[in-house]
């Protein structure tokens, strides 16, 4: 983590790649760089996830991490919008488990956040 943190400016990672380090870093939130890693997570995530290169599953790894993300208070404003958006629009090739995991991340946020939208 602290490495990915050193070297955030010539980091260069996919939906992908970003995704399962949201998920990874989610998993241990107890790590002190885990808060700081989501962050920059997020910022990328936000800035470069777009185009077909992303997948459902990537976005549900993503969303996999929010419920942590939001504890942690590092959630951009106006992601979680962007990334219902991104699901829906990369829901005709879902996978039942990443809808439902899509959605299981959801129900435990606070969804009365303002900060998320």
């Amino acid at each position: 983590g602290n490495e990915i943190l050193r070297r955030k400016d010539e980091l260069s990672l996919d939906a992908r790649e970003l995704g399962n380090l949201a998920a990874a870093f989610s998993y241990y939130p107890h790590i002190p760089c885990s808060k700081d890693v989501l962050e920059l997570t997020y910022e990328k995530y936000q800035s470069q996830a777009r185009g077909d290169d992303v997948s459902l599953e990537d976005v549900e790894d993503v969303f996999g991490s929010m419920p942590v993300g939001q504890r942690l208070n590092v959630i951009p404003s106006g992601f979680v919008e962007e990334m219902m958006q991104l699901a829906i629009k990369k829901s005709n090739k879902a996978r039942m488990e990443d809808v439902r995991d899509i959605l299981f991340a959801v129900f435990q946020m606070d969804l009365s956040d303002d900060r998320l939208y």
